[in-house]
């Protein structure tokens, strides 16, 4: 363990002299490449612990006598848990730092994975997978706060694709991992891998992060009813909210792609547990061709233009992936590539519209970044239950419902600009 902490000062640019002696190392501010590779580990979490499991579902199904669509329901489950720890997280952060309150969500979702590992029903799963991603939804709803108390707005939406950037080699390897882990050592492994990530991060998080929230700026005491008239002073911002609805849609397609990812490599096309982390992880690959794209776009164009870009791309992709699901033969090859404009085009939305919509709360960072979340979270879930319960064996339901989701956002943005 000595020498894991040794490694881990090295990586970040710390001395070891002091450990060496055994000094106090308190944390100190990083530099904004440190930073954004420490916020991109602590995100990672999630994908880690929605993406790695994935490959094991049918699996997992036959093990408990489930069938698979009810194990698509720990998806749901998930999303659920970690959008209600993202409205708790984010409040709290403002008033108790943002450092105190990931190491706390860490903490949590570090314990339900060791836990989860030992259980054997499939009602015991679906209430750690809640318990679980509770945890996850306090820690990563500091990320974006903490990215708006450092930065000012264009140069945020920049750090912000830097960090949406590391953060995806967690969906790049976590099916190549649960895989691995799945052939040799069964589904609960990946649980207990998913424990050991998090409790690294709970050492490094305590010892390297440091507090990011302005403690000059004086705070009324913590309160419920404090809690909601900042809920209702977020939502009354009219300038917020087009990045807020689109963000929250363009999250609804991609957590919609998540749940049904199982039916359309498995069941869809057909392929199985080997080749399914390959093509999971090249539709991860483009999205990450798409954050560089935006990173590019963002040395040149405003953050709002470029999102602008994004919401009517996405608006094209959904239009052309809905008519090859209604139009096509099952398997199609057109679907599939459809789906991956589809997520590729969200590459141009996501960091931009959080960080506009995070610039106009100074003071309700955390609180704005968890309600932002948690609707995320939640719309997700409801998305994919609707496709569960319209599932009629083609990518049709997939289909529509992001349809849906894009043409809303693009109306919605549309509007407002005009």
């Amino acid at each position: 363990m000595h020498n894991m902490y040794l490694i881990a000062c090295q990586v970040l640019g710390y001395s070891t002299s002091a450990i060496s002696r055994r000094a106090p190392l308190l944390p100190r501010a990083l530099n904004t490449a440190q930073l954004s590779f420490m916020l991109a580990a602590i995100i990672s979490v999630i994908p880690f612990a929605i993406d790695a499991y994935l490959p094991a579902l049918a699996i997992m199904a036959d093990d408990l006598g489930y069938s698979l669509h009810h194990l698509e329901l720990t998806i749901s489950s998930f999303f659920i848990g970690y959008a209600l720890g993202s409205l708790v997280g984010g409040p709290l952060s403002d008033h108790y730092g943002r450092r105190t309150m990931g190491v706390l969500g860490l903490a949590m979702f570090t314990l339900a994975s060791v836990v989860m590992t030992l259980s054997d029903s499939f009602e015991g799963l679906l209430a750690l997978r809640f318990v679980q991603a509770f945890g996850g939804g306090i820690t990563t709803v500091i990320v974006p706060a903490i990215v708006r108390d450092r930065f000012e707005r264009q140069q945020a939406a920049k750090v912000m694709t830097t960090v949406a950037f590391i953060m995806m080699a967690a969906p790049l390897l976590a099916p190549v991992v649960g895989s691995v882990l799945l052939a040799f050592w069964g589904w609960r492994s990946i649980f207990g891998f998913l424990a050991f990530y998090a409790a690294v991060l709970v050492l490094l998080a305590k010892v390297f992060l440091p507090e990011s929230r302005d403690k000059s700026i004086a705070l009324p005491a913590f309160s419920v009813t404090k809690v909601l008239k900042d809920y209702r002073f977020i939502f009354c911002q009219q300038q917020a909210r087009p990045y807020f609805v689109a963000s929250v849609c363009s999250s609804a397609i991609f957590l919609s792609y998540l749940t049904q990812a199982a039916f359309l490599l498995n069941e869809y096309l057909g392929v199985s547990a080997v080749v399914f982390p390959m093509i999971f992880s090249a539709f991860v690959v483009c999205l990450m061709l798409a954050n560089r794209a935006n990173a590019y776009l963002l040395r040149r164009y405003d953050s709002k233009l470029v999102f602008g870009w994004g919401v009517r791309l996405t608006m094209v992709s959904t239009s052309l992936l809905l008519i090859a699901a209604l139009f096509t033969d099952s398997p199609s090859l057109w679907v599939m590539a459809c789906v991956l404009l589809v997520i590729s085009s969200l590459g141009l939305i996501s960091g931009n519209a959080q960080t506009n919509f995070l610039h106009f709360f100074e003071r309700q960072s955390g609180t704005a970044s968890s309600v932002m979340k948690a609707t995320e979270m939640t719309v997700g879930a409801l998305s994919g239950a609707l496709i569960s319960a319209l599932y009629n064996g083609t990518p049709i339901p997939l289909a529509g419902v992001m349809f849906c989701a894009s043409f809303v956002a693009f109306i919605y943005v549309w509007k407002s600009q005009r």
